[in-house]
């Protein structure tokens, strides 16, 4: 019986174990893209000194391609790539193949089939190496983060206008304090002073009425400032009897007609549901009388099972809103206070016809007032 070389019979094992990790990686690597497609994740694959990197299909549809007209390369990468994020993107992809870095984890801007730049996240892991040892194939992955970066910026700005309103609301309260209160509680001092020291001069009498007028003056003042900052109407009747009160006061103030419906079958809601509807009517109609020009304004409220609607319509000139949906700071303010509570925001504008703002705040099982 004839027997093989020892040498003969190693060579034989090493290649069966060769080919046993080959196709254990392949397999590995199966999984992982049928893992990547099911997440709805980008799957890239790129190897030292190829032109070509592959991807599956959900990176093409990612960039808005169809995955038969998409093929990615090194150079259609980079020039897919927001210029002012190519340098950062290579530095840190040469500087983790050449192991000055612990991983590939980055995010940039890529240039879509439309011609927009979309944000994404990618990260990246060595799987592959040569005989000395340096990184030659990198397997890693696309996540679209685009909502998620321009939600991020859009409360970035919110905060910095919120606080230059905060600072501007500030100072308009503290001129009216100095102006208005300040001076008639000097008036009243003066006065005081006068009686004091001369109890029987002749004009004391009138000196007393001028106090007590500048008194109610002033407590009228205060308490209309007081309503505005927070009507107590809302703690105290609730919601359709505060905005009741609140457009039969900007009627007065502006001379405009404001049509409020629904009100009287709210019933009971809750109080973080009372104060986000109440702010976003006082927002909806202050916007509406400042920008609009308008000569009517409809605001309806409806309890449906699971939200509370709110439509606020304007007669006015409209406007064209924004393509990339974003808009002065109320109407933003109003976007992100209907999105923090998992709500629906709607806005419809055209010029000369007028503004329709709808949003639906959401009402949870179980939610108590």
């Amino acid at each position: 019986m004839e027997t093989k070389p020892a040498r003969t019979c190693a060579t034989d094992m090493e290649t069966t174990q060769e080919n046993q990790a080959r196709k254990a990686l392949e397999d590995s690597e199966t999984r992982l893209r049928l893992a990547m497609k099911a997440t709805g994740l980008g799957l890239w694959d790129f190897r030292r000194g190829e032109e070509i990197v592959g991807s599956n299909d959900e990176v093409a549809r990612l960039l808005g391609y169809r995955p038969e007209e998409f093929a990615e390369t090194r150079a259609a990468f980079v020039a897919r790539l927001h210029p002012d994020d190519r340098e950062r993107v290579r530095r840190c992809f040469r500087d983790y193949l050449d192991g000055r870095r612990d991983d590939y984890a980055i995010e940039f801007r890529m240039r879509t089939r439309d011609g927009h730049y979309r944000w994404f996240r990618s990260v990246g892991q060595i799987v592959e190496r040569d005989p000395g040892g340096n990184a030659s194939r990198v397997i890693g992955t696309y996540l679209d983060i685009d909502e998620q970066v321009r939600a991020m910026a859009r409360l970035e700005e919110l905060s910095a206008r919120l606080l230059s309103v905060q600072e501007d609301e500030r100072g308009r309260l503290a001129r009216e304090l100095h102006d208005e209160l300040g001076q008639r509680l000097t008036a009243i001092k003066f006065n005081v002073h006068a009686i004091g020291r001369d109890p029987q001069a002749a004009d004391v009498s009138r000196r007393v009425a001028d106090c007590l007028t500048l008194l109610d003056d002033t407590l009228a003042r205060v308490r209309e400032r007081a309503l505005d900052l927070r009507p107590t109407l809302l703690d105290d009747m609730g919601l359709g009897a505060a905005l009741e009160w609140y457009c039969r006061r900007q009627e007065e103030r502006a001379d405009v007609c404001i049509l409020l419906d629904g009100v009287d079958r709210l019933g009971a809601l809750p109080d973080e549901l009372v104060t986000n509807a109440y702010r976003l009517v006082q927002e909806s109609v202050s916007n509406a009388l400042r920008h609009s020009g308008c000569s009517t304004i409809c605001v309806s409220l409806e309890c449906q099972p699971d939200c509370l609607q709110i439509v606020v319509t304007d007669d006015g000139q409209g406007f064209d809103p924004a393509p990339d949906g974003s808009a002065g700071f109320g109407l933003m303010a109003m976007r992100e206070r209907v999105a923090l509570v998992g709500g629906r925001f709607s806005l419809g504008s055209v010029v000369g016809q007028g503004t329709r703002i709808t949003a639906a705040l959401p009402i949870e099982p179980g939610m108590q007032p």
